[in-house]
């Protein structure tokens, strides 16, 4: 069916009349939403996703009036919010359609009601399912943005949930549509989020042109971009894995390099106002470097980005691919660097890319994580008064309902009493203790994300908050890529002035990033080892195991070969390789004995590299372990290791030799 002014009446001839044609991934996605169909929209970067689905929620929206709350679009984050929010306001006034944000930091309305085209977060969402239902009476399209970015997290169950409640909360059906740019399984992923969706996906034609850089202090990195602008990229992306790294490396280059003061960082930890004040002068800046965590990673546009710098190995394949397609919007061509230290780094890195071109992501297998139910159940006591086995029950999804064993609701309230955060009152009913029902008021139980205590940073001239940190060690100290001095610190705010010179703040550590069993073992084999076989490699009074197990697999492997009685010189886990003191005699055979007991035995350490979410301690014990189990993918390893045998690695190049030594 080809696109036109009879599928969109209104809007295709403002939205696209001047376009020679219609993207390939527009012309295939359109006519399913329009006639009403779940959709799922995978499609590379700058292809035309937006404006596949946002024309057809226009005319949704003008189809019922503007009713308010017609079309949810939900966004990973506030950051990716505010981007749609700004490049969608001009096109949906153009056609007259009501069109507003509704999240933590904006809640735009007309006269008390939501707009007919919403965007929201997650948590914005779940805020007014709770409170303001009857706001969402009229919604009849649900449109997730980026949703690879919460798929297999807390907050991508959430979200499952949280339609599931949507669509049993409305009169009509409920049409769900989803856009990602890196998807390997979109079979699995649709199926999770909609319902017998048509799966549109448009392969990438971008070239990806790449190239190492060695060194990533500060130093290096000021060398870095001066080549880079030696080479004629005037605007540059640097991404890093974490806050500290970009309050270190932006404040101590900016005024250093060719960029001179045109030097932005951008965090989670940042206030809204320095967020935003930064993609704003970063997206007009002619000239510039910007770094930042993830919060950039996703589809907010910050300009003409010619060039995308990777100052760390990123957390996985996706991550990879997301970062990298930042740069060259508008072009057909993406160029990027990556900052390696030593020949370990730079062989993952390079394996990393080399899988996502062939379009693999590795990543850990997917597994619904119970915990949200504890959020929900929670947010629900609080809106009702009380909440019984009942509602619990209703709340999941029936593709999830054989994972949670007989009697789940009634079994959860029970341990949610058990950790004090209901209270029973007979007849089978719990109600929210004083603290929950405190936190309600505050709006403090929407999300699922693992929360730390901060501390609020005040500029003592303007008043406004700059960001929020988890403490400070000297009197001058970095945030926002600036330097500031504490004037007072006080009740949880610190009242400071800018300065010069400083200490990084602190903000609280993510953890380390698992390496799934699947791209560990691609690292090992473009070494040569065989698919089937992990590698035994002696040199310099060392044996070395080269399992490729991944950061769970190798925490396996190295608890059965201590109870075999082989002696592990170094007991920690290693994602790609392992050093014994002598060859074992053969490969340990893990029984479904052993992952039970190796489960249980580490639920903690599990529980934090599977993002079990963080209500997880009030879940029934067994049924925790259960998601902690499916989620790591601890039993795909140990049918691996079943059959797995043993490979002498005589012949290793001097090169692969340097890489196996450090990985």
């Amino acid at each position: 069916m080809n696109v036109d002014r009879k599928l969109l009446p209104h809007t295709f001839g403002p939205w696209f009349g001047r376009f020679a044609a219609l993207t390939r991934v527009q012309e295939e996605s359109i006519p399913h939403i329009v006639r009403g169909r779940d959709v799922l929209i995978c499609a590379a970067t700058a292809s035309g996703k937006t404006e596949a689905y946002a024309a057809p929620a226009a005319e949704r929206a003008l189809a019922h009036n503007n009713a308010p709350g017609t079309v949810l679009i939900v966004a990973p984050t506030r950051a990716l919010a505010n981007d749609l929010h700004r490049r969608l306001e001009s096109p949906m006034s153009l056609v007259h359609v009501s069109f507003g944000r509704y999240t933590g930091e904006h809640k735009e309305r007309t006269d008390g009601e939501l707009r007919a085209v919403v965007v929201v977060t997650p948590e914005a969402l779940d805020s007014l399912i709770t409170r303001r239902a009857r706001a969402l009476a009229a919604a009849r399209l649900v449109i997730i943005d980026e949703v690879h970015v919460l798929d297999g997290t807390p907050r991508g169950d959430q979200l499952r949930v949280l339609l599931h409640r949507l669509a049993r909360g409305v009169r009509h059906p409920l049409q769900r549509v989803a856009a990602s740019a890196t998807v390997d399984r979109p079979e699995e992923l649709g199926a999770r989020y909609l319902a017998d969706p048509a799966l549109v996906v448009v392969p990438g034609a971008r070239r990806l042109l790449g190239r190492g850089f060695d060194g990533r202090h500060p130093e290096a990195v000021r060398a870095h971009l001066d080549a880079l602008v030696e080479h004629g990229f005037r605007k540059v992306l640097v991404f890093c894995r974490s806050r500290n790294q970009v309050e270190t490396l932006s404040t101590k280059i900016a005024g250093r390099t060719r960029f001179g003061d045109a030097v932005y960082a951008h965090h989670g930890s940042l206030a809204k106002i320095q967020r935003e004040r930064t993609e704003g002068h970063f997206l007009m800046a002619q000239s510039g470097v910007c770094f930042a965590t993830l919060t950039l990673e996703m589809g907010i546009d910050i300009g003409t980005v010619d060039y995308v710098l990777l100052a760390d190995v990123p957390a996985d394949v996706a991550s990879l691919l997301q970062r990298i397609g930042r740069g060259g919007r508008r072009g057909d061509t993406t160029r990027f660097g990556f900052v390696v230290e030593g020949p370990a780094e730079d062989h993952v890195l390079r394996t990393m890319l080399r899988l996502g071109k062939e379009g693999h992501l590795a990543a850990n297998p997917y597994g619904f994580r119970p915990s949200v139910f504890v959020q929900q159940a929670l947010t629900i006591a609080c809106q009702v008064g009380y909440i019984e086995a009942v509602d619990i029950d209703a709340l999941v999804p029936r593709a999830i309902v054989s994972e949670l064993g007989v009697a789940f609701g009634a079994r959860l309230l029970e341990a949610i009493h058990e950790a004090q955060l209901l209270e029973r009152t007979g007849g089978g009913r719990y109600v929210p203790t004083e603290a929950i029902e405190a936190r309600h008021h505050r709006g403090e139980l929407h999300s699922n994300f693992d929360t730390a205590i901060t501390q609020s940073v005040i500029d003592r001239i303007t008043g406004d908050v700059v960001g929020e940190v988890e403490g400070i060690d000297s009197r001058k100290f970095e945030l926002g890529g600036r330097n500031r001095d504490v004037v007072k610190s006080r009740d949880g705010r610190i009242l400071t002035d800018a300065a010069k010179g400083g200490m990084p703040a602190r903000f609280r550590p993510g953890a380390a990033p698992s390496v799934s069993f699947a791209l560990a073992r691609a690292v090992i084999e473009a070494l040569g080892v065989a698919p089937a076989c992990v590698g035994i490699h002696a040199a310099a009074g060392e044996v070395r195991l080269v399992h490729g197990l991944g950061t769970l697999g190798g925490m396996l492997l190295i608890e059965l070969l201590a109870r075999s009685g082989t002696i592990v010189e170094k007991d920690e886990s290693r994602a790609y390789t392992t050093i014994v003191a002598r060859a074992p005699e053969a490969l340990p055979r893990p029984t479904d004995a052993d992952v039970t007991q190796f489960v249980e035995e580490h639920e903690g350490k599990l529980a934090q590299l599977v993002a079990a979410g963080p209500w997880r301690r009030a879940l029934p014990r067994d049924v925790h372990l259960a998601a902690l189990r499916r989620s790591s993918g601890l039993d795909e390893i140990a049918r691996w290791l079943a059959s797995a045998r043993f490979q002498p690695l005589d012949e290793l190049s001097e090169a692969d030799t340097r890489v196996l030594t450090a990985l």
